[in-house]
């Protein structure tokens, strides 16, 4: 747009107008008041209005400009494009004194002017308007430490009363307005919760799990949310970390869990190099009590929570592959020269498939030639059979028992952070905080008594029998559930060389590793070493190791001939294993 001013043209100046809200519901600077505002600037200026940035739900407290969705692809991809920057007041842009500045050098570098819809006063163009502008920002960062402090009050005392503060729902909930808003349970998203925990106690992997959801179209709890409130559903993916810690989060509880901010030796928050406040870990947040504050009907019950938990803590040192095996011998089998990895090849025309050193991909191969697949395959799975083939495989279950002694650790807990309380500060003898401090303490300990004297009979993981050998789950199983447990419990070696355009394999080795006596599934005979292990048998003798190196013989020899078993002819195959799948 041209305009024409004492007969010389003038090109008016391209604006941007910024809109932001941290709630929707906020009602004094609405988005329509400050758009209404900003186009009036414009006009009187004689500002080109080429776009809008509307960032609504957004905290100017937890992002910079740079982060938003809006606001940050113009700042990021389109800032040649804009002359001015118009905003309804300063706090619509940042509150944080260190954002100011930034933006402040940034607008200089661009030469991009900040202009305030609402406040005369700030003129960067003007000398010293960029002091003024910075001290008006540590106005508004002092008021945003209050704003803080209040939320952070009507937090605790929303969370209490069960309300529901906004938000991502945590998964297996949905907002609805009863006696105002709160969290109820999401039948859609409980089903699957209660899919993956059968599915993960059966001993399936996180990554197939979370890889079948995502093929199934199953939404994530960001996306069921925004179903439910009518907004774009974005296909996001599932993936087993995340998925991981929902089955583990306390929110299955119905507890309330959050996040503390860190403070310095003075009590102050500390703070980022961006100026925000660094939070701690997650917590469980608790009644004046120390009971943990429940929002919501829980999802699981208590028992099978722990079974969860203590069935994924025992996975920690799998080596689950990354990605879907293509073979199954992928992270078993290794070169036998220069000790790489073999990947599976398939065969061209007139050759059959077969593995081969991973050395082969780069310009200095070692001299070990191709193993053909089948004779690999073929003499691994002879080898299990003749040893493993009979023995039942053994399901671990948890009994539940009569423990209460999570209750007593988190009482005990609870107990220790107050007593240390005692005496200092605002605590001193004869305060009204020392007297509600002593009354927590006493029904804290009450409490304890009160657990102390219950009955106890531990809980713990036992075996049960699922009728089924190793031989039956080897000749019916997936390929990725065997190359899981091939990795996990075979390592494998082979040399070839070549004689003229025959590859003659030289040695297989294959030798069985220390199985995982905490794992979710066993062999018959390995289940009462892994009950003795539990116990703690061996270990005040120096030899907790013990249990393993046992199982590692049963499963390199097998339990019944433990010394001749190599010497005695080879068992005739199963029928059933000509049936496997691959």
């Amino acid at each position: 747009m041209i305009r024409h001013m004492g007969g010389k043209p003038k090109t008016a100046k391209r604006a941007l107008i910024v809109v932001r809200l941290s709630r929707v519901t906020e009602a004094t600077t609405s988005p329509e008041r400050q758009l209404q505002a900003c186009r009036e600037l414009c006009a009187q200026r004689g500002y080109e209005v080429i776009g809008v940035a509307e960032d609504l739900d957004v905290s100017a407290g937890a992002t910079t400009p740079f982060d938003r969705p809006q606001l940050g692809k113009w700042l990021r991809e389109r800032h040649h494009e804009v002359d001015v920057l118009v905003f309804y007041r300063m706090d619509r842009l940042v509150r944080r004194l260190l954002d100011l500045a930034e933006m402040i050098r940034w607008a200089q570098d661009h030469r991009i002017v900040l202009v305030s819809a609402t406040e005369s006063f700030l003129d960067l163009s003007q000398p010293f308007g960029d002091i003024i502008a910075l001290l008006v920002a540590k106005v508004a960062e002092m008021e945003l430490e209050a704003i803080s402090a209040r939320n952070h009050a009507a937090f605790k005392h929303n969370f209490a009363a069960g309300k529901w503060r906004g938000g991502v729902p945590p998964w297996g909930y949905k907002p609805e307005r009863v006696d105002g808003w709160r969290l109820v349970q999401d039948p859609e998203q409980v089903e699957v919760i209660h899919e993956v925990v059968k599915r993960v106690l059966a001993g399936e992997p996180l990554r197939a799990i979370a890889h079948d959801l995502t093929r199934r179209g199953v939404l994530t709890p960001r996306d069921r949310f925004a179903q439910l409130r009518g907004r774009e559903v974005r296909g996001y993916e599932w993936h087993s970390a995340p998925l991981k810690r929902a089955l583990t989060s306390r929110t299955l509880l119905g507890q309330v869990v959050g996040r503390e901010p860190v403070l310095d030796e003075d009590g102050n928050p500390v703070r980022n190099s961006r100026g925000h406040r660094v939070l701690g870990p997650e917590r469980v947040l608790t009644h004046d009590s120390g009971r943990p504050l429940v929002r919501a009907e829980p999802i699981l019950t208590r028992t099978m929570f722990d079974r969860v938990a203590r069935e994924l803590k025992s996975r920690e040192n799998r080596k689950e592959p990354t990605v879907r095996a293509k073979g199954l011998l992928t992270g078993v089998l290794v070169c036998g020269v220069c000790g790489r990895g073999a990947y599976r090849l398939k065969g061209g025309q007139g050759r059959k498939p077969r593995y081969r050193c991973a050395s082969a991909q780069y310009a200095a191969t070692c001299e070990n030639r191709s193993i053909p697949l089948e004779l690999a395959e073929q003499t691994l799975e002879d080898r299990l059979l003749s040893v493993l083939g009979d023995m039942e495989r053994m399901r671990r279950v948890w009994f539940e028992g009569s423990d209460h002694s999570d209750e007593l650790a988190e009482v005990d807990e609870a107990l220790a952070d107050l007593t240390d309380l005692v005496g200092t500060g605002a605590y001193r003898r004869g305060t009204p905080q020392r007297a509600r401090l002593d009354e927590r303490i006493a029904a804290l300990a009450a409490r304890r008594e009160e657990l102390a004297a219950m009955p106890q009979e531990p809980a713990q993981w036992r075996y049960e029998g699922t009728g089924q050998n190793f031989g039956d789950w080897w000749a019916t199983a997936p390929l990725e559930e065997r190359n899981v447990w091939l990795r996990e419990n075979v390592s494998m070696r082979w040399r070839a060389h070549s004689e003229g355009v025959r590859t003659v394999v030289d040695d297989i080795e294959i030798a069985m590793k220390a199985p995982d006596l905490d794992g979710g599934v066993l062999l018959e005979p390995l289940t009462e070493l892994a009950r003795r292990k539990a116990a703690g048998a061996w270990s005040a003798a120096g030899l907790g190791d013990l249990p393993e190196a046992l199982a590692a013989v049963w499963m390199r020899q097998g339990p019944a001939q433990p010394s001749v078993v190599e010497e005695e002819p080879e068992r005739p195959r199963r029928k059933g294993a000509a049936k496997r799948r691959r």
